[in-house]
């Protein structure tokens, strides 16, 4: 097996008629929110958890494949309960520009 020493030396694995297929962002059919990131420690032992609230005329498939969209590209656990979502730990920043991304309105509310 020969030894690589840079970068450029990995280019000539790849075949010159190679094209790279790009990425494609997953779109939901969810209908534009005016959502609201509450920030809460309440009643979790000092555990931060960041509460989407304000989804209306969402059904229950479409929220849950939101959610696990966001779980997976930030690597948090996280539920659903009455129309709204739960994700742990604060990460209220990236929630909400992934949220922004998808077109929904967000604003800051606590913490």
């Amino acid at each position: 097996m020969k030894k690589f020493n840079s970068l450029d030396d990995l280019s000539s694995l790849i075949p010159k008629d190679y094209k790279s297929i790009p990425q494609v962002e997953v779109e939901s059919n969810t209908p534009k929110q005016h959502l609201e990131a509450h920030y809460s420690v309440k009643g979790r032992a000092g555990t931060p958890v960041i509460i989407i609230k304000g989804f209306n005329g969402v059904n229950k498939d479409e929220l849950k494949k939101l959610s696990k969209s966001i779980k997976n590209r930030l690597g948090i656990g996280g539920s659903i309960k009455n129309n709204e979502v739960y994700f742990q730990g604060n990460k209220r920043d990236q929630i909400i520009s992934i949220l922004k991304s998808h077109g929904h309105t967000v604003k800051r509310i606590g913490g």
